[in-house]
């Protein structure tokens, strides 16, 4: 008798799969070939089975529907008309190059029929369907194995990597928004909603599973820990901290390594920045993130040697006030790299940029709320009290935010209202600067927060003008000085829409802070010097696939780096990229997560769970 095979998967993946396939379990049943052992294979998550894989696939898997069990002679092979139709194919597509030389299915396989005491279940509907239309098909050569939509989500409804975190906005944006043919007034299918409200009960449970072992009432058993794969993380930022939260330890010896030990509520910080929001309250401390984070180094990664898969650290200097030296470093090795270090603020080719205030961290925010405080106190001072130095008061208190993404909007919003709160007659602090206070945002495009839908955009401009903020369109600041700003805003005529000239001019101010632009970090360069050339993007990111994965030279090392959030370069599938947002980030980081966790095999392509028809493997025992 077959023993069966006992998935690893947390409860509620069962639960989800109970839910969602009772009508037709059929594709959870083993479909049996014969060879020298019995072995299985699931159908999970193939998107797309280019024509070898198909080929292979069906010589070595295919069980006839009208087969009454072991005695039907020609049980579990290939239809009469295709055994020696099906050609050997050994040239790949640009995607199925990404396919290891040893994952690639035998095209000769040879089929032994052994003795089983069962009957065999007709296979599941979906790939049935398919293998007919692709034994039917005139022009085997051309032939891709397609699964549309609603096929994908049934054939796997609870491990659909399309239905996971990264992707999902896009594709029901474009699969279901107004005016397609698939418009819907109902919202997100139904499986799809199932499917996020169990991978949220997955995370609840990783998390309670996890108590245990942070208090010490349970250990990693010696044969877990044999097994358990070293995933090394670069940064603590929106990616890293999701990773590290959904991550399963038991499985995964996550190693965090980020010049900044702790994670930051980025949209706090325009708020902390003026001190509506205390810095504690916004902050997490990585190790305080996941207890069960095998180690945290405070250092940055200067060094990857890919071909070895090792890291060099440098490790942060603590303490350089009382001790001289420079810090050491180390080397890291890993089975996986999770690249997640972010970008820095992009402040080259305008002079005296780099001078000016930003916000980025939690430290920015000090600065920033030390500066906002001496300006005040800057613009209240004896030498301009009088009247006749009204001009020279409004000029101390004007604030100048260079920039219309997230953080330059936040922050002049944010400016905003403390100068309306500081001001105020009998209860403000500074009620003579009533009239004299300015808050003015600059930004080169047309549109503030171009990151987000056009209505957001729309809105996020009435609300700042309507608040009183001086919002400035079209226009590049050109050189940041000591308590002056030049800028250059575009001429447009008005009958044509065309650009006929640039406007010059010289803004007085008493603060500047640079939210304009962003960079990719060193490390990515490094990173990007050991990659293909396709892998750079025009902006110097690195360009991933869909499972965060970069080209590699060596595609034995594929899926050994995963790179996130800022730092990637991700299609949105509408010729563009995913913004550099923090919500983009955060579920990168649980996906990727869920996909360590649950063990998936980032060799081929699509990645597959290790018993697939992309990575064979014995399940079951003999007697």
């Amino acid at each position: 008798m077959m023993k069966s095979q006992h998935l690893s998967l947390a409860p509620t993946s069962y639960l989800l799969l109970s839910l969602t396939s009772h009508a037709d379990t059929s594709f959870f049943s083993p479909v049996a070939f014969r060879s020298d052992k019995l072995r299985c294979h699931q159908m999970r998550k193939p998107h797309i089975f280019h024509r070898q894989q198909v080929t292979s696939l069906f010589r070595n898997l295919y069980v006839d529907d009208k087969s009454e069990g072991p005695g039907s002679s020609d049980e579990g092979l290939p239809p009469e008309n295709l055994r020696n139709e099906l050609p050997d194919v050994t040239i790949f597509s640009a995607e199925t190059d990404l396919l290891p030389a040893n994952k690639i299915p035998s095209p000769k396989t040879q089929i032994d029929v052994d003795e089983v005491d069962t009957k065999f279940e007709k296979p599941h509907s979906v790939w049935y369907k398919r293998f007919t239309e692709y034994s039917s098909h005139s022009d085997l050569s051309d032939y891709d194995f397609v699964l549309n939509d609603k096929e994908l989500i049934e054939s796997d409804p609870a491990l659909n990597l399309l239905s996971s975190e990264i992707g999902v906005k896009e594709y029901f944006t474009k699969k279901y928004s107004p005016g397609t043919a698939n418009a819907s007034k109902s919202g997100l299918p139904i499986s799809v909603l199932l499917e996020r409200i169990f991978d949220t009960v997955e995370d609840v449970w990783e998390h309670l599973r996890r108590m245990p072992y942070e208090n010490g009432w349970a250990k990693i058993s010696p044969e877990e820990e044999l097994t358990r794969k070293t995933v090394v993380v670069l940064g603590s930022g929106w990616a890293a901290h999701a990773l590290m939260k959904v991550a399963n330890t038991n499985k995964l010896r996550l190693i965090v390594v980020s010049p900044s030990n702790h994670f930051v509520f980025t949209p706090m910080l325009a708020s902390a920045s003026v001190g509506t929001v205390e810095y504690r309250s916004m902050t997490e401390s990585v190790r305080s993130a996941n207890g069960m984070i095998e180690e945290y180094i405070e250092g940055k990664a200067v060094g990857l040697d890919l071909e070895r898969k090792k890291v060099t650290v440098k490790l942060n200097s603590l303490l350089k006030e009382f001790r001289g030296g420079d810090p050491p470093t180390l080397d890291l090795e890993y089975d996986h790299l999770v690249v997640a270090v972010g970008c820095k603020v992009d402040d080259k080719g305008v002079p005296g940029a780099s001078k000016a205030l930003r916000l980025k961290t939690c430290d920015d925010a000090r600065r920033l709320r030390t500066a906002v405080g001496e300006c005040f106190e800057y613009a209240s001072r004896p030498d301009v009290a009088g009247p006749e130095y009204e001009k020279e008061r409004t000029q101390r208190a004007t604030f100048l935010v260079v920039g219309g993404g997230p953080t330059g909007v936040e922050l002049a919003g944010e400016l905003y209202d403390l100068t309306q709160d500081v001001t105020r007659e009998h209860k403000g602090s500074y009620p003579r600067l009533r009239n004299n206070v300015r808050v003015i945002l600059v930004h080169s495009g047309s549109d503030l927060v171009p990151q987000f839908e056009p209505p957001l955009r729309a809105e996020a401009l009435k609300s700042l003008r309507k608040k009183g903020v001086e919002v400035i369109l079209n226009t590049r600041v050109s050189e940041v000085g000591d308590g002056f700003a030049k800028i250059s805003t575009k001429v447009v005529d008005e009958e044509t829409g065309e650009v006929i000239g640039r406007d010059e001019s010289t803004v007085v101010v008493g603060l500047t802070v640079w939210c304009a632009g962003t960079a990719p970090v060193s490390f990515v360069s490094q990173l990007l010097d050991q990659l293909p050339e396709s892998a750079r993007s025009a902006d110097g990111k690195i360009k991933v696939d869909k499972w965060l994965r970069p080209p590699m030279k060596d595609q034995s090392l594929m899926g050994s780096v995963l790179v996130l959030g800022d730092a990637a370069a991700v299609d949105d599938g509408n010729n563009g990229l995913l913004p550099q947002t923090a919500q983009v980030a955060g579920q990168q980081g649980a996906y990727v997560a869920r996909m360590l966790s649950r063990g998936y095999d980032l060799e081929v392509t699509p990645p597959a769970l290790p018993c697939t028809p992309l990575a064979d493997c014995d399940v079951f025992a003999d007697e």
